[in-house]
């Protein structure tokens, strides 16, 4: 059995990105990527329940979602549920993750 808790498609990335937190703004790498949040690779972190603006580059796209973090890990970054974005915000996600998924895999 699989602990998977995730009802849509993870991608692995990395993918070029950043956030803007209370701390600053900070580029990173972003991974497990879905529609519902991701988890940012940095080594500076920010507290559970911080609300902060992740910064995606994906398909051709700088998109810019609003995020709660959701789970710190001090090593290796954190978690982030996408939250309070405009619906043609997420659509633009789901639209820019659908072509990755179409691309032939290398």
């Amino acid at each position: 059995m699989t602990n998977e808790r995730r009802s849509t498609k993870r991608f692995h990335g990395p993918f070029d990105g950043g956030w803007n937190g209370e701390s600053g703004t900070r580029e990173c790498r972003i991974v497990d990527l879905t529609v519902g949040g991701c988890f940012v690779d940095s080594l500076s972190n920010n507290v559970a329940g911080s609300k902060l603006e992740v910064f995606l580059k994906l398909a051709q796209l700088t998109l810019r979602l609003r995020a709660e973090v959701i789970y710190v890990d001090k090593v290796q970054g954190f978690a982030v549920r996408f939250q309070d974005n405009e619906p043609e915000v997420i659509a633009e996600l789901a639209d820019a993750l659908a072509i990755l998924d179409a691309q032939p895999v290398r």
